[in-house]
């Protein structure tokens, strides 16, 4: 290439003198945007049950009786109440694994490890919130919302409950993206002057977009998709979560791959323990 002439107004490409031009790092690592997930706070968790060990949780149930008329000079019928037990089955171990090699640490200006635990403490969570809302599958009733969930089908949700025996309190739904907006475009649960306070659609604390017929729904973008979107509306009783390891960090060096093997892993349980008191509402190809 030949060298531009002494005093001339010759301009150079990019291209040509990239050689010269330095690079601009920032100086903290960005991570991603993440899902929100609530479903893991909102279940009854049952972790205190498995510390010391064993692979099934047995949780005794009685079964109900009905009051009877007392007959003159005859003896009285004795129920049984017991009932069958539920089992929660702690069958699940998920794990993430990060390599960092000495090359990169070396090099690096950053704090890996850092870096990549972040990324993968929200892998495992994620994965205990998706078990979590998978458990639709399980639920006592399913209500079809169609194309877009709109106050009917809330009550209709609301009712199903209430034929459960549900109890109005510590009652919860986990709606996805579209039907967070469905939510959002129904007045009465919005408007200051439908609900005579700042709605929770406006503060959205914690997930939290509304509290509708004495349910806290909060919104979330892991709300599975099987056909149709999956919404999950329960009382915090009626599903468990037990974690016999709380998610765990492991690291040691290995001369083999000349670098740290990370890994974090975690041993838990999910499980309905009230089908009646769990409802579905499906959402035509999302949630």
């Amino acid at each position: 290439m030949a060298n531009p002439t002494t005093g001339s107004n010759v301009t150079r490409s990019i291209a040509q003198t990239s050689q010269y031009i330095p690079e601009i790092w920032s100086r903290e690592i960005q991570q991603p945007f993440d899902k929100t997930l609530q479903a893991a706070k909102l279940v009854q968790d049952r972790s205190g049950l498995v510390k010391g060990g064993g692979d099934i949780v047995n949780i005794p149930f009685t079964a109900g009786v009905n009051a009877r008329a007392k007959a003159a000079s005859t003896s009285i019928t004795y129920d049984s109440p017991e009932g069958a037990p539920v089992t929660l089955n702690i069958d699940k171990h998920y794990y993430v694994g990060v390599l960092i090699e000495d090359i990169a640490k070396v090099q690096a200006s950053y704090d890996l490890k850092a870096a990549f635990q972040q990324r993968m403490a929200e892998a495992l969570a994620r994965q205990i919130d998706t078990d979590l809302l998978a458990l639709y599958a399980s639920a006592g009733t399913s209500v079809s919302g169609g194309a877009a969930i709109d106050d009917a089908d809330i009550i209709s949700v609301v009712s199903a409950l209430d034929a459960a025996n549900t109890p109005m309190d510590l009652r919860r739904g986990v709606v996805g993206t579209y039907t967070k907006g469905d939510l959002l475009g129904v007045n009465k649960y919005t408007a200051y002057d439908q609900t005579g306070k700042t709605g929770k659609a406006v503060d959205g604390s914690g997930g939290l977009i509304a509290n509708v017929y004495d349910m806290d729904v909060y919104f979330s973008q892991n709300v599975p998709v099987s056909t149709t979107g999956r919404n999950l509306f329960f009382h915090k009783n009626a599903i468990n979560l037990a974690k016999q390891q709380a998610p765990k960090f492991e690291a040691e060096y290995s001369v083999d791959q000349l670098g740290w093997k990370t890994a974090l892993h975690a041993i838990y349980g999910v499980g309905v323990e009230r089908a009646a008191s769990v409802i579905e509402l499906t959402r035509t190809t999302a949630a």
